[in-house]
């Protein structure tokens, strides 16, 4: 499909006049690694299978969840923290492990395929670390490399080999995400003066144009066709946003949420998800702040908590991707007092 036509078409809808009866969704509860019983996911697939985490008392275990199972993926060494970022719809997963092998705890990108988990760190490039954070259909990653500890570029890795694609002349940088194409979205500095997002394609960089005068912008996720999402402040307030053809648009915010709202993913059918936030209200006791997941339906920001069947016990907190059959991976989170409770990775699968 045209870029192009894919960016106007996906305005086209958000901007419609004709109110559509809300999507409603079932939900499903994936697990955690036995014995745990909390949850986090990162990634998903064409096909619903999630990465993540699931999490015991020592810290994170790198988890893929498919077919209502959770499965641990290994360690590299054991005892390590491990984190599971991403995955392919050919349940290629990757992520990154701390090792507590070294003083540092220095961090090594690795993919897990065929059963099989492969340590792909490059010290030679990135000597204080590497972090495996997408992965394509095609089995391209991209992913976070340190040279020092306050200094980082982008890297992809592909046919065996990592390479530092920088931004050149950035001090710090972070991919997004990696599209189908190849395409990389993320963000970089290069001085407190010089920063903002990029799209990387073909060798080539691209910075994504700035949102109207007195505003500031970041990128989030990208779909198959091009279109960004994100987050526009507008009067210190963050907004969800999409980006398309050069423009930011703006898509608003849940109401009363009063940190704002960011845009944190897009399928190819422009369906656009977020995340609302609140300030923190209680410091003594202190009691975190309160996030909602949201979905953009008619052009409004809707709270999915209320588009779910009642009484499920969860509370979406966190909508964290979605795929073409529309399916929503979201983290959830209970918040009784200054205890949390109810921390799964849940699926959202539209009726």
């Amino acid at each position: 499909m045209n870029k192009s036509l894919a960016g106007i078409f996906a305005i086209g809808l958000l901007a419609s006049t004709t109110q559509l009866p809300a999507q409603t969704y079932t939900l499903t509860d994936l697990g955690a690694v036995a014995p745990e019983t909390v949850s986090q996911g990162y990634g998903l697939n064409s096909v619903g299978q999630a990465a993540g985490t699931s999490s015991n008392p020592n810290g994170a275990i790198a988890t893929l969840f498919s077919d209502g199972k959770a499965f641990n993926l290994g360690l590299l060494e054991a005892n390590d923290v491990s984190v599971a970022t991403a995955i392919n719809s050919s349940t290629e997963v990757v992520g990154f492990e701390y090792f507590s092998s070294t003083a540092a705890n220095t961090s090594h990108a690795w993919g897990f395929s065929n059963g099989k988990l492969t340590d792909i760190h490059s010290p030679s490039l990135f000597p204080a670390g590497t972090k495996a954070l997408g992965i394509n259909n095609s089995g391209v990653v991209v992913g976070q490399g340190y040279l020092t500890s306050a200094s980082f570029h982008v890297f992809v890795y592909e046919n065996g080999q990592m390479v530092d694609i920088g931004p050149p002349g950035s001090f710090q940088a972070n991919p997004v995400a990696i599209t189908d194409a190849g395409e990389v979205l993320g963000s970089y500095y290069t001085s407190s003066t010089d920063n903002g997002q990029f799209l990387y394609s073909n060798g080539k960089f691209t910075k994504l144009a700035a949102g109207p005068a007195g505003t500031s912008t970041s990128a989030s996720a990208i779909n198959s066709v091009g279109v960004i999402v994100g987050s526009i402040s507008v009067n210190g307030l963050s907004h969800a946003a999409l980006y398309s053809n050069g423009v930011w648009t703006d898509l608003g915010t849940l109401p009363g949420a009063t940190a704002g709202t960011a845009a944190t993913g897009i399928n190819t059918a422009g369906q656009v998800i977020a995340v609302a936030s609140y300030r923190v209200t209680s410091y003594h006791p202190f009691i975190p702040a309160k996030t909602v997941a949201c979905v953009i339906q008619n052009g409004a920001v809707v709270d999915l908590n209320t588009l779910i069947p009642p009484n499920t016990g969860f509370n979406l907190s966190r909508a964290i991707a979605i795929n073409d059959a529309g399916q929503i991976l979201c983290n959830t989170k209970t918040q009784i007092g200054t205890r949390v409770s109810n921390q799964r990775a849940v699926l959202l699968t539209p009726k």
